[in-house]
This record gives C-alpha cells, sequence and structure tokens, in this order.
C-alpha cells in the first residue's frame, strides 16, 4: 500500500508541474522537459478528467508546444493519440474548437483515424468545428471526407440525439456557417432533431437574433448611459456586429424558407355557426365546437380523416415569439400561407392576439385569413 500511495504522490507532484507550466504559455520549454522524462510523454494523463498534455495544451490554443510535443512522440507510442478524456474527446476534438490549421494537420498526419471518431454525445471532430464556429477547420475537414459516399458523411452530419451540423450551427448563432452548410446539404434543412425540429423552427423561435427597432433603441441607450466610459469605436464595432448577425441571419431565413412548406399541412377550417360556450350535454352536437376543439373532435364531426399536420409551423412559432422577420418572410415568399390553421382551428391572427404580437397582427391584417 504504501508503494501505491509513493506512486501516487510522486505523480500528482509531476502534474502539478505540468498544470502550472501549461497555465503560463511561456513556459513551453519546462512543459517540454517533463514530459520527456515520462513514458508516455505528450500523452501522459494530466487531469481527473483523463485529459493528456497534449489535450490541455491543444485546448488551450498552445500551438507552437502541441506541434513540438507531437514531433516528439515516439512511433510506438501514436497508437495512443486515439486516447478519449472523460467526454470521450480526442485531441483531435479539441483542435476543432480553434482555427489552427497547423495542428490539425499534423494530428490527423499522425493518426488518421481520429477524423472519424466521436465523442460520448457522437460528434465527430467536424461537427464540434460547427458548434464552435470554426470555419477553416470546418473547411479543411469537409475536404477530407469530401470523396465519400453520402451514406458515410453522414456520421459525421449527425450527432447521436438526432441533432444536424445545420441544426448546431443554427443554435450557435453562427449564421453564415449554417448558410454554408444547408447550401451544400441541402436534404438537412428539412431534417428533425429529437424534439421534431427542424432548422427553420428553431431559428424561427430566436427573436433575439433579428435587429428590431426596439433592441436597436435598447442599444443605444445603453450606449448613452456610458457615454464616457465607451468609445464611439467601441460602439461603431458592436453595432457592425449587430448589423452583420442581422444580414447573415435574414439570408439564411429566406434560403430555409423558401424550401420549407410545413404550411400547407393543415386542419380543416369549420364554420359551426353555433358556438358552444358551456361544457354540458352528451349528445353528438357536443363534439361540433369552433376554435379551441381538438383534432380528433374536428375530423370526426365531418366523417373524413387527414394525417396530422406538424401543429408547430415556423410561421406560427415565429408569431409566438415576435419573430417578426421570419413570419413577414414566409408571408412575402409564400402569402398564401395565412391560410394555416393548427390542431386547435387557430389561424394565424388568433396566434398573434393571443401571444400578443401587435406588430404581427397589423402585418397580417392585410391578408386574406379565414
Amino acid at each position: 500500500m504504501s508503494s501505491k500511495a509513493e506512486k501516487d504522490a510522486i505523480k500528482h507532484r509531476l502534474n502539478a508541474k505540468l498544470y502550472k507550466a501549461l497555465l503560463k504559455e511561456e513556459a513551453t520549454d519546462k512543459v517540454k522537459e517533463l514530459c520527456r522524462d515520462v513514458e508516455e510523454k505528450g500523452l501522459h494523463i494530466l487531469t481527473i478528467h483523463d485529459d493528456t498534455v497534449l489535450h490541455a495544451a491543444t485546448y488551450s490554443r498552445q500551438s507552437r508546444l502541441v506541434l513540438d510535443l507531437l514531433e516528439a512522440l515516439p512511433p510506438d507510442h501514436l497508437d495512443k493519440m486515439t486516447r478519449q478524456n472523460h467526454q470521450g474527446n480526442t485531441i483531435l476534438h479539441d483542435a476543432a474548437t480553434s482555427d489552427n490549421l497547423d495542428v490539425a494537420q499534423k494530428v490527423l498526419e499522425k493518426a488518421p483515424g481520429l477524423l472519424s471518431m466521436r465523442n460520448h454525445l457522437g460528434e465527430t471532430a467536424l461537427f464540434r468545428s460547427v458548434r464552435y464556429g470554426k470555419e477553416k477547420i470546418f473547411n479543411f475537414l469537409m475536404d477530407k471526407i469530401s470523396s465519400y459516399s453520402e451514406a458515410n458523411q453522414q456520421l459525421f452530419l449527425w450527432r447521436s440525439d438526432k441533432t444536424t451540423i445545420l441544426h448546431v450551427a443554427i443554435l450557435a448563432h453562427h449564421f453564415d456557417l449554417a448558410l454554408k452548410i444547408a447550401e451544400k446539404f441541402k436534404y438537412l434543412v428539412n431534417e428533425r432533431d429529437a424534439d421534431g425540429m427542424t432548422g427553420l423552427q428553431h431559428l424561427s423561435c430566436n427573436p433575439g437574433a433579428f435587429l428590431r427597432e426596439d433592441k436597436v433603441e435598447f442599444l443605444q441607450n445603453i450606449f448613452n448611459s456610458i457615454r464616457l466610459h465607451c468609445s464611439s469605436a467601441i460602439q461603431s464595432k458592436v453595432e457592425e456586429q449587430e448589423t452583420t448577425r442581422y444580414e447573415s441571419a435574414m439570408k439564411l431565413a429566406k434560403f430555409l424558407i423558401e424550401k420549407d412548406f410545413s404550411w400547407e399541412a393543415t386542419y380543416p377550417g369549420i364554420d359551426n355557426s353555433k358556438p358552444t360556450l358551456h361544457k354540458y350535454g352528451t349528445g353528438s352536437h357536443s363534439v361540433e365546437k369552433g376554435v379551441g376543439q381538438g383534432p380528433g373532435l374536428l375530423m370526426t364531426s365531418l366523417g373524413q380523416s387527414w394525417d396530422q399536420p406538424d401543429t408547430t409551423t415556423p410561421l406560427f412559432m415565429a408569431t409566438k415569439s415576435g419573430c417578426i422577420d421570419i413570419a413577414e418572410e414566409i408571408l412575402n415568399c409564400y402569402p398564401q400561407a395565412v391560410e394555416h390553421i393548427d390542431e386547435k382551428g387557430r389561424n394565424i391572427l388568433h396566434i398573434a392576439i393571443k401571444y400578443r404580437q401587435l406588430k404581427i397582427f397589423e402585418l397580417v391584417k392585410g391578408y386574406k385569413c379565414q
């Protein structure tokens, strides 16, 4: 027992020295010196999460150190480069969080098998590069799989929970990259994740991505209140970033909207002429109710059957969340979408009223609604 305790103490002291040296980026020589004295070199496990020295150096973007440690690995250690930490991430997964191509190239040169390895979320390094918005690494890794069949490429485009690279690019607000992905992999546009959401549906729930008047006014008020502490250059930069993000989000929205026809699947509009204000009665007429009646009863009253449409169309989701730009673009592109009725017999005006979206209500008033 004492022998094991002594070995553990030695290991902890070594890891403490390595960790301190990694925290000081100028102490790279110290890291290399310490790694030379351990059996596994840069693949020595450093943290309680099973990160190796190379994991830590890669994630902290110490590119020169990573390249030197990779070069120092003996040939019989290369099979250990597939080592994963507790999250299942390899060195290439960590390299994908930065745009340093030199590191990614060297890592794949040493261990090509890392390209298709997935972490515990089912993400390849390519998927992770999208999540972090690293377009250079994404392009580099895409080039590596460009000769693969469509079926084999899908390993890189989906993770275990059915989330695609398009979903994650939109959720992470990397709209330029999302548009590039949608244009390249058009079949991803209507793919649904584990929550049954398409990329456009996620975008429709995100009014913060769009530059509304009230948002511009809010930012302007902040800048005015801290004018003494905020230079005009900083203010201009923030405004430019907001404008660029808005333009990217709108380009993406237009592309996705053109390919979305979810509004076609609608429930029938029923005018019963006799609204029912009470909940009593057991006769056959008790099923004939107007707005608010469930889909099964609406269909029974007609003696007909339809496939139940998706009830969360981007148009209705944009209306609920107050995403005026999305709602307006859908109606500009497909004005007939205003006729869509959900499973409760509601059209877009009902939704706008319920969620107090006055601007969308005013927008829709000029269209024909049932």
